[in-house]
């Protein structure tokens, strides 16, 4: 809590105290739209989407929460408006696991009986949305694998698609982006997410148009067919890693990159550029389970 009886203090020597406020699209009784911006160039829809779960296997865990935000951006990389945001829970037909109940504070009394209609949840990307997640990979794999009639949307990672590290934070995690921004939330419940991801999106002056960057663009999956056993040290040291379905090492680049990646593999072992499999993904394609 603040510390109020040390105002004095902090009036004196305001360098050895740090003022936190609460995200202000979080805060109780916050009324939509909410206008942000003026367009500056041409709008597009987004859907900020957080999902929480009862564990992090999609194949065997279930959506407890799912929550949206709807907003605008314009071609110049700014949000110009939330439109709405929605939490919807549903009963995952098993009890909630205790762990999860202490993170997210959902209980069973809360999603007993719930549903989530897909028809209401379709309405949402009707106008073919921007769909940004913080750690996209895991939303979209639950999402997908509760909707399945909607695997075909853009994507974008607000954790991946934005150079933070470059941008001077030493962390990608949304509550120490936060942070360090100086605001504070109530974390790990879907529609807050979605609502503290928007706003950190919208308070760092290179994140929407880095996002609207990497959405745009193309990655290329590489698979490193035919490495030999001895190179695995080099591929991890380049972030490539092991699938031990197909049992070959693999790893996503920018597709300008690619020429650099495979004569790096050339040269590691005999013809490894030429043996390479790869597949170009756009934002419809990354971050689905089967693209990893």
């Amino acid at each position: 809590m603040f510390p109020i009886g040390e105002m004095a203090a902090i009036q004196q020597q305001p360098e050895n105290y740090r003022l936190l406020r609460r995200v202000p699209w979080t805060e109780a009784g916050i009324r939509l739209p909410i206008a942000v911006s003026e367009p500056r160039g041409e709008e597009q829809s987004f859907v900020c989407l957080d999902v929480e779960t009862t564990g992090v296997d999609a194949k065997t865990d279930k959506i407890i929460e799912l929550g949206l935000v709807k907003g605008r951006m314009d071609s110049e990389g700014q949000i110009t408006s939330i439109r709405s945001f929605s939490s919807m829970y549903e009963d995952p037909g098993v009890p909630i696991p205790k762990i999860i109940t202490d993170i997210t504070g959902i209980t069973d009394e809360m999603v007993r009986g719930q549903y989530i209609d897909p028809v209401s949840v379709i309405s949402w990307f009707d106008d073919d949305p921007i769909v940004i997640a913080h750690n996209a990979k895991f939303d979209r794999e639950f999402f997908e694998a509760r909707f399945s009639g909607l695997n075909r949307l853009r994507w974008a990672c607000s954790i991946t698609d934005i150079p933070w590290r470059r941008l001077g934070f030493e962390s990608t995690k949304l509550e120490y982006l936060l942070l360090k921004l100086g605001y504070f939330y109530e974390g790990h419940r879907a529609s807050i997410d979605a609502l503290a991801t928007s706003f950190l999106i919208n308070s760092v002056p290179e994140a929407a148009g880095a996002l609207l960057e990497g959405e745009g663009s193309s990655t290329v999956k590489i698979e490193a067919i035919g490495c030999p056993f001895d190179c695995k040290d080099s591929l991890k040291g380049r972030g490539y890693r092991w699938n031990p379905d197909d049992k070959l090492w693999h790893t996503q680049i920018n597709e300008v990159d690619l020429p650099e990646e495979l004569a790096m593999l050339s040269q590691l072992y005999p013809s490894g550029g030429d043996r390479a499999r790869k597949t170009v993904l756009s934002s419809r394609d990354r971050y689905k389970a089967e693209a990893q």
